[in-house]
C-alpha cells in the first residue's frame, strides 16, 4: 500500500536582509474533495521549534499548484555563522499521511555585535496569499470574541 502525503513542501529558501531573515516556501496540496483543509506548519531554527501555526486552504484555492508562505524573521542578538531552517507540514484531516518537511542553510554576520544573545529568533511576520494563516494568539483571540458574541446573543434573548 503506498501512502501518499497530503502536503508536499516543494522548496524553502532564504535570504539574509540586514538584521532580517526572510524563509519563502512553496508547497502543494494532493486533490481532496475536502470543504476546507487545515494545515500545521512547524518553523525550526537549528533544530528548536519558533512558531506552529495553522492554514486554512478552502477547497475551491487547490486547483492552483504551488502554494507560497513567507515568513520574516528578526535575527538581531543572534550568533553570527550558518544556522539551518526547517519546515515541517501536515494535513490534519483523516487520512492526510505522512509529514513533509524541508531545510535550508543559511550564513549571518550581523551588522553589529549584540551584547545579548538569544538561541531563536523573533518572528515578525508569517503571510500567504489568498490563505489563512492562524497563530495560536489569534485563534485564542478568535475563541474570545465567539463567547462574547454568544453572551450579546443570550442576553439579548433574555431581553425579549
Amino acid at each position: 500500500m503506498i501512502i501518499l502525503k497530503s502536503v508536499e513542501i516543494i522548496e524553502v529558501t532564504t535570504t539574509v536582509k540586514a538584521d532580517d531573515l526572510i524563509v519563502s516556501a512553496k508547497f502543494k496540496l494532493a486533490a481532496s474533495k475536502r470543504i476546507f483543509s487545515r494545515i500545521k506548519a512547524d518553523l525550526y531554527f537549528d533544530g528548536k521549534l519558533i512558531k506552529s501555526f495553522y492554514l486554512g486552504i478552502p477547497y475551491y484555492f487547490t486547483r492552483y499548484e504551488e502554494f507560497p508562505l513567507k515568513a520574516v524573521l528578526n535575527l538581531e542578538e543572534i550568533n553570527p555563522g550558518s544556522h539551518t531552517i526547517k519546515l515541517n507540514m501536515v494535513g490534519l484531516w483523516p487520512y492526510a499521511g505522512p509529514s513533509d518537511s524541508k531545510e535550508a542553510i543559511f550564513e549571518y554576520q550581523p551588522l553589529a555585535t549584540a551584547i545579548k544573545v538569544r538561541k531563536i529568533p523573533k518572528i515578525k511576520k508569517i503571510e500567504g496569499p489568498d490563505i489563512a494563516v492562524l497563530t495560536n494568539e489569534l485563534k485564542k483571540l478568535y475563541e474570545e470574541m465567539k463567547e462574547r458574541w454568544k453572551k450579546e446573543v443570550i442576553s439579548r434573548q433574555d431581553r425579549w
